[in-house]
């Protein structure tokens, strides 16, 4: 992989509590700091950032959260640090600010210079967010000229084709830049969602979001922006911290370890399969059915991540 964007989790804290989110609650969390202490340290971010500078494979910088813009300052730091060091950089955020057109142009002509805006709508967000907000943020943004895209998570129910007349009805004036995804039996969703509101399988497929790793406040890094950050202990998505480690060393580890090859050749279900295992569970059932909850599959019990590196070394050996 000789191109990437890292991200940075600039704050655990989000305004909305979509039930289907990834990210597991600060309280949830062995270990875990309290929620006024879950944001990126300012300092932090100047030095994480000059190290990106100097690491050749970083194309570019994405800021997400949480809700990146419920820590502002931290945005702007982090943004105003990108601009000194010319790294291209992209937001992910609800849109919450966008209440009218005017609102969302002021607020997103301070990032005009940014090569993307990601925007998260669909039936869960608009529980909190009114989907009116994102389509205020894409008008904004397209008067502005600033690329965009929104993010739709769909339950097993939910199809493209009603999404999109949704967000047509409601007046989104683009639907060609609207990416689906299905929802994952991870984080917030494996309580608060039931199990036939998950998609019913997970092609065999690399997985490309190894094209992302994911900085998180206190300097971890992992090597994707999924579930790696919420399976507790060490594993091997746990690839350094960027305090202890430069991160042009820490990025080496995507040219030899042989879980990170795995995942991005052939993908979690594919790997999964090589340990001839049968789900024992209906939570085992759930998680198998996306990318993310078959990484947590594997990797949250130590014993079945041993004899995968055994399959896997054995792999490369022959």
């Amino acid at each position: 992989m000789d191109h990437l964007t890292i991200s940075f989790l600039l704050t655990r804290r989000c305004n909305a509590r979509c039930r289907h989110c990834g990210a597991w609650p600060a309280s949830k969390r062995s270990g875990a700091k309290p929620e006024a202490d879950s944001d990126f340290d300012t300092s932090d971010i100047s030095d994480f950032i000059d190290q990106i500078a100097e690491t050749p494979k970083i194309e570019a910088v994405g800021l997400t959260g949480g809700e990146a813009f419920i820590v502002r300052d931290l945005l702007y730091c982090a943004v105003k640090r990108l601009r000194d060091k010319s790294i291209p950089y992209t937001i992910v955020t609800n849109a919450f600010w966008a209440k009218s057109l005017d609102a969302a142009r002021e607020v997103l002509s301070d990032f005009r210079d940014t090569i993307g805006i990601g925007l998260s709508a669909d039936t869960f967000h608009n529980e909190f967010i009114p989907i009116k907000n994102v389509v205020n943020a894409a008008r904004a943004a397209e008067s502005l000229k600033i690329p965009y895209i929104v993010r739709a998570t769909m339950k097993a129910d939910d199809t493209e084709e009603g999404l999109k007349t949704w967000f047509e009805e409601e007046g989104l004036p683009n639907l060609d830049i609207v990416q689906f995804a299905p929802v994952m039996y991870i984080g917030e969703a494996t309580e608060k969602m039931a199990p036939e509101e998950f998609p019913d399988q997970n092609p065999i497929a690399p997985c490309l979001s190894l094209r992302t790793p994911f900085i998180v406040p206190g300097g971890d890094v992992y090597a994707c922006c999924g579930e790696a950050a919420n399976i507790e202990g060490e594993h091997p998505l746990h690839i350094g911290n960027m305090r202890e480690t430069h991160l042009k060393d820490i990025i080496k580890r995507y040219d030899s370890d042989p879980f990170l090859k795995a995942i991005y050749t052939i993908g979690p279900r594919a790997m999964f399969d090589l340990l001839d295992e049968r789900p024992e569970t209906l939570r085992d059932e759930l998680l198998l059915r996306s990318p993310c909850g078959t990484c947590r599959l594997l990797f949250e019990d130590m014993d079945r991540t041993e004899r995968l590196s055994e399959i896997l070394g054995e792999e490369t050996s022959s």
